[in-house]
């Protein structure tokens, strides 16, 4: 193995370098795996414009964690995991970090994966699965968990904002579970094209246009008089802070609100509003082992053709190029490293 390896590290407010670091230190507990794949996340996006996880910090922060690879070396103690297994990680199982604080990240040649556990924080990929669609476990698991918080059944009317990656996984998860008369929003025609299609989705560039798709699809309400549409849940998969008091305005009395966007900045909210409404808002971060295994057995079904959910793949050394694509949602969906 090598004695040096790469990786992609955040050192301040909107700087990204990629780093030589030394071979991981392999623990009895831990195992190694060579990447193959990795996503480039909004909230990458987000870590790297703020120059951190919570802002700028005094050590480098190592990106990535949507990623998948194969098992190279594995610790005395380790059960279940064998090399040559092609996995894909749950960054935060078994109290990791991976691209989110912690010392690893996945944008590199290889990762350590501390307290490696099988359905913990490593899920094997099935023969015939892509290292590209094992990469999007992940995204699809937060996605999941979105539609799990909401606690809405297909009888229910929902609107998603935001149709990048997590947004995008949303609206597929629905359409494949069976849901109908999804509205839609994204300021991008590229992805509001993808998004529509979806069988069972109807998206929109335009504010005035939904709000005006959502009464048609969905049929109408009033609050105080005003005719609002009768949307059960508003899925806001957008990390825009404002869009949470535009959703207040246009929601019905006792309307779900889920926010799994990462907000950027504050959110200011009119909790008059809220309260007059009786409006539950909750949010959804991440994921449950449970979830992230049903998202790779849903994958593992065939129900998205990479190659349109994929729109741009780089190599790490391509770093630069990448997240500059990964900016702009006019040009790309999904851009992921193939390393």
């Amino acid at each position: 193995m090598p004695k040096k390896i790469q990786q992609i590290n955040i050192h301040g407010p909107n700087l990204l370098s990629l780093d030589l670091i030394d071979y991981p230190s392999l623990g009895s507990d831990d195992l190694i795996v060579e990447i193959k794949c990795c996503g480039i996340c909004g909230t990458d996006l987000g870590y790297l414009s703020s120059g951190g996880l919570m802002g700028p910090q005094e050590k480098p922060m190592a990106l990535g964690h949507e990623m998948s690879g194969v098992v190279v070396e594995t610790g005395a103690n380790t059960k279940d995991i064998n090399i040559n297994d092609r996995v894909a990680i749950n960054p935060m199982g078994n109290q990791n970090s991976i691209g989110n604080g912690g010392l690893e990240g996945g944008m590199t040649n290889f990762l350590l994966v501390k307290k490696a556990a099988l359905n913990k924080n490593i899920f094997k990929l099935p023969d015939d699965m892509s290292f590209e669609i094992g990469a999007l476990v992940e995204p699809f698991a937060v996605a999941l968990r979105a539609i799990n918080r909401s606690n809405i059944t297909p009888d229910s009317r929902v609107s998603v904002l935001g149709l990048g990656c997590i947004g995008f996984s949303v609206v597929t998860l629905l359409n494949y579970l069976g849901y109908k008369n999804i509205v839609a929003i994204d300021l991008s025609d590229l992805r509001v094209l993808h998004a529509n299609n979806l069988d069972s989705v109807s998206a929109f560039n335009n504010w005035s246009i939904f709000t005006e798709a959502l009464k048609k699809f969905h049929g109408e309400d009033e609050v105080f008089g005003m005719k609002v549409s009768d949307t059960d849940a508003f899925i806001d998969c957008t990390g825009n802070h404002k869009i949470l008091s535009n959703i207040i305005d246009i929601a019905k009395t006792h309307a779900r609100i889920i926010v799994t966007g990462l907000h950027k900045k504050e959110a200011s909210v009119n909790f008059r509003s809220v309260l007059m409404r009786e409006l539950e808002i909750t949010t959804s971060m991440a994921y449950s082992n449970d979830e992230f295994q049903e998202s790779l057995e849903i994958l593992s079904k065939n129900i998205i053709d990479q190659n349109k959910f994929i729109s741009h793949k780089c190599t790490i050394q391509d770093y630069k190029k990448a997240f500059n694509l990964a900016k702009d949602g006019n040009l790309a969906t999904k851009v992921m490293f193939e390393i």
